[in-house]
């Protein structure tokens, strides 16, 4: 069934707040945050890069089917991990493709001036930080055999 922006209440979504009932937003498309439970691996909910307050929740068995999941899109902009396991934290970063993990917090806060940009689909470089200048550099090698 395709998703629709005023979903009716079932029993996969978690919260779904719909269309916003504030009538100063009623002539746009203004969606109250959504959380989604049991969206179908390889649906467009999952697969898609969402711009609004919608976030889709994959359950999962081990670390290793977390890492297939985090990677199973075409996206890699920014990766969450909440855990009390340092260990597996660093085994989830290491593993998924993503250009921004952030573990047990998901904001930016403290991330100003850090490299900024994704893998895949989700950006083209490096925005902040001192990877940001390969952006505006060209880089030439001259070789000369002189024997």
């Amino acid at each position: 069934m395709p998703w629709s922006p005023n979903p009716p209440p079932k029993r996969d979504s978690v919260s779904s707040g719909g269309r916003s009932a504030r009538p100063d937003l009623a002539q746009g498309y203004f969606i109250e945050p959504t959380l989604l439970d049991r969206v179908p691996r390889g649906s467009a909910l999952e697969q898609e890069e969402i711009f609004g307050p919608v976030l889709t929740v994959t359950s999962f068995d081990s670390v290793d089917e977390a890492i297939a999941i985090a990677n199973g899109t075409p996206y890699g902009l920014v990766t969450g991990i909440w855990t009390r396991d340092l260990a597996k934290a660093l085994t989830v970063a290491t593993g998924v493709k993503a250009g921004q993990i952030r573990v047990n917090a998901y904001s930016v806060e403290g991330s100003t001036g850090l490299p900024f940009g994704g893998y895949k689909r989700s950006g083209f470089g490096r925005e902040q930080g001192v990877e940001a200048l390969a952006n505006y550099t060209q880089i030439k090698n001259v070789m000369i055999n002189f024997g």
